[in-house]
């Protein structure tokens, strides 16, 4: 069993950021550890919700993170939250409720670069289904961690790029703000 001390989860969990966990543990893949749940990045206020992310033994990073922001502008300081514990090649997935309608962002910042997606009035679990083509009745029959486990798969080896146009932060704020 891994503890979250040795996982990139660390700082995270010290800090008290990882919030209403439903796993916050080992999956069924060997050497994988798994959150779900919501983590707080600049005050109790300001939180990426609906979390899917994982970190593989032996990589000081973690390999893929999932979840939803309100507000783009808030975007640097989640990357700063998370440090160390996101890196060059991980696949990280945020989805952004004040961005235009139907835009779909490759946005590097710092050394993460960041699939940015807009959602309205879905779930990030659904997102990431028709994102990655996900068998939805399958995924029905699994625990929270094969679930994890099934998403993670995909997004570990996500390599759409194509499909996003890659901006900076601040061309991003320039169309949010003109929207």
């Amino acid at each position: 069993m891994t503890a979250i001390t040795d996982t990139p989860f660390a700082k995270l969990e010290a800090d008290g950021r990882l919030l209403k966990p439903t796993l916050k543990a080992d999956t069924h893949v060997e050497g994988r550890f798994g959150f779900r749940g919501d983590i707080s990045y600049d005050g109790p206020e300001t939180i990426l919700k609906e979390v899917f992310t994982v970190s593989e033994s032996g990589k000081p990073a973690i390999g893929f993170l999932a979840g939803s922001i309100k507000e783009y502008e808030t975007l640097p300081k989640l990357i700063e939250s998370f440090g160390d514990a996101l890196d060059s090649e991980g696949k990280y997935f945020v989805f952004v409720g004040d961005i235009p309608r139907g835009s779909r962002w490759y946005v590097p910042i710092g050394s993460a670069k960041v699939f940015i997606v807009f959602i309205d009035d879905t779930s990030v679990y659904n997102e990431l289904i028709d994102a990655f083509y996900v068998d939805k009745v399958k995924l029905k029959k699994f625990d929270t961690s094969a679930k994890l486990d099934a998403l993670a798969d995909v997004g570990l080896k996500y390599a759409s790029i194509s499909d996003y146009e890659e901006i900076s932060f601040d061309e991003g704020l320039k169309r949010k703000n003109a929207a």
